[in-house]
C-alpha cells in the first residue's frame, strides 16, 4: 500500500530530538566517566531546582556507595513538596532494602526534630514503599506530637494501615 510521506518539518522536529539525545548521552558518559568530583558536582545540583532533575536521572548510573553518599540529601528533598518527589523517591528506594532499614531512621532524625506535617507527611509516604514497621513508627511518633497537625498525619497514616489490613483480609 501506498505510505504517504511524513511533513518535512516533522522530519527534521524528530531528527533534533534524536540528535540532542544522542548528544545527552555522551554528554553524560562523559561526565560519569571523567570527572573527578562528579559526586561534589551531584550533590550540589541536588540542592539547585533547575539543575535537580538532571542530577537525580543520573543517580541510576552511580555506583551504590555513591549512591548511599547522598542519601540524606535525598532523603531531605523527599521530605518536602517538590516536583522532583518522585525521582528523590526513586533514587532512594534504588538502595538496598536492609541498608535502607539500617539507616533512614537516623537520617530522618534532624528532618523530623524542627519537621512540620508535610515532612511527616511526605516520609511517611516513602516509608510506605519501605517497610510496613517503619511507617508504624512514625505514625505513633506523629500521634504522640505536640503539634495537631503533625497528630491528623499520624492518624491518617494509622488509618491507612488498618484500612489496608481491612481491605487485604477481605479479599
Amino acid at each position: 500500500m501506498f505510505q504517504k510521506q511524513p511533513p518535512k518539518n516533522d522530519i527534521e522536529l524528530w531528527q533534533k530530538v534524536f540528535n540532542q539525545e544522542t548528544a545527552y548521552i555522551q554528554a553524560r558518559q562523559d561526565f560519569l566517566n571523567n570527572s573527578p568530583d562528579r559526586i561534589g558536582f551531584i550533590k550540589k545540583a541536588l540542592h539547585n531546582p533547575t539543575e535537580r532533575g538532571t542530577a537525580l536521572r543520573l543517580m541510576e548510573y552511580l555506583k551504590l556507595e555513591e549512591r548511599q553518599s547522598l542519601f540524606d540529601d535525598l532523603l531531605e528533598l523527599a521530605s518536602v513538596s517538590q516536583s522532583d518527589i518522585e525521582l528523590c523517591r526513586k533514587a532512594i528506594l534504588s538502595l538496598p532494602k536492609n541498608w535502607l532499614l539500617a539507616n533512614i531512621e537516623k537520617s530522618a532524625e534532624p528532618l523530623l526534630q524542627d519537621g512540620t506535617d508535610e515532612e511527616y507527611r511526605r516520609l511517611l509516604e516513602l516509608y510506605l514503599d519501605i517497610d510496613r514497621e517503619l511507617v508504624k513508627r512514625l505514625a505513633h511518633r506523629a500521634v504522640d506530637h505536640d503539634d495537631p497537625d503533625i497528630r491528623e498525619v499520624g492518624e491518617d497514616f494509622q488509618n491507612y494501615l488498618e484500612n489496608q489490613h481491612t481491605i487485604l483480609s477481605a479479599i
